[in-house]
């Protein structure tokens, strides 16, 4: 017994030993680990050029997708061939129940009103193709620019360059404005009077009434 544990003692001494030996292999140092931050700003200012470059490209290649941006399936109008006044039907019918907040149907699915009796558009709207150089000199000439009165509307043509060449707003006819007011021709003038929408097309190669009528 006495013999056994002089032989386990010294196995757990040359064990220690060798483990020793083991984990001290060699010079230790000391580790910190850097910064996450300091990490990321090093590598900005070694790209810094290449960043900058890809920076600029994206850059331009945004300001090159808004200048040229159009909304999908715009509507293709064509010039007025007559001068025509019009109502249309704006009717409009519900697809589903409108209810209130307690559950309870106001209007029911399928009932039918004219939005033009509850709500008024408070400015007129002009629809031309910007493509149009007859249709451009009409709009010059009228009062329709720089005014609160009026809201510009495009069949064709780039938006961005009416903006920059005229210093106001314009937007493009959306598919849904074209069907709700029925519009097939430029340049069209959409009003509201009383519970009515009024569309007046002019033409601009009749001899009367060039100017597009009363504003």
């Amino acid at each position: 017994m006495k013999k056994l544990s002089l032989i386990l003692s010294f196995s757990i001494s040359l064990f220690a030993k060798e483990a020793d030996y083991i984990l001290n292999l060699g010079k230790t140092y000391e580790f910190k680990e850097r910064d996450i931050l300091e990490l990321i700003q090093e590598h900005l200012a070694k790209n810094k050029s290449q960043l900058e470059k890809k920076l600029l490209g994206e850059k331009e290649k945004l300001k090159e997708n808004i200048k040229n941006w159009r909304p999908k399936d715009m509507v293709k109008l064509t010039p007025a061939p007559k001068n025509n006044t019009f109502s249309p039907d704006m009717t409009w019918t519900l697809t589903k129940d409108i209810k209130d907040h307690e559950g309870n149907i106001i209007y029911p699915q399928g009932f039918s009103f004219n939005p033009a009796k509850y709500a008024r558009l408070s400015y007129g709207i002009v629809v031309i193709n910007a493509n149009n150089k007859d249709e451009l000199e009409w709009l010059e000439k009228g009062s329709y620019l720089n005014t609160i009165a009026y809201r510009i509307f495009l069949s064709e043509g780039s938006y961005y360059e009416m903006i920059k060449k005229y210093q106001q707003d314009f937007y493009y006819l959306l598919p849904e404005i074209a069907k709700r007011f029925q519009l097939k021709h430029t340049p069209s003038i959409i009003k509201q009077e009383g519970e009515k929408i009024i569309i007046q097309e002019i033409c601009l190669d009749c001899k009367e009434d060039k100017k597009g009528g009363s504003k």
